[in-house]
């Protein structure tokens, strides 16, 4: 199992944050190598906190890597890039 998990900070993210959940909640019925997908809008506005998360898990390093061509998770891509200010991620093997 693959999990893949990004943290956004992002522009206006009271205004930002909850459409980007949508668009990438909307990915699981359009990309079947999808698995799981959890979005979240972080409550804790620490020092350390980022403004949202995405948590995807899929089968194995293929499908991980059809997600990130797909074209309609390319086209969110566009509108996360639009907004964020900055964003890291990981990738590990379970």
């Amino acid at each position: 199992m693959i999990t893949h998990i990004v943290l956004f900070q992002l522009q206006e993210p009271e205004v930002h944050a909850p459409i980007i959940c949508k668009l990438l909640q909307g990915l699981k019925d359009k990309i079947p190598q999808i698995c799981t997908l959890q979005t979240g809008v972080d409550f804790m506005r620490s020092e350390r906190s980022y403004d949202m998360a995405l948590i995807v898990t899929f089968r194995n390093r293929e499908d991980l890597e059809i997600y990130d061509k797909h074209s309609d998770h390319a086209e969110v891509r566009k509108y996360i890039h639009a907004h964020r200010l900055a964003s890291k991620t990981v990738d590990f093997e379970d």
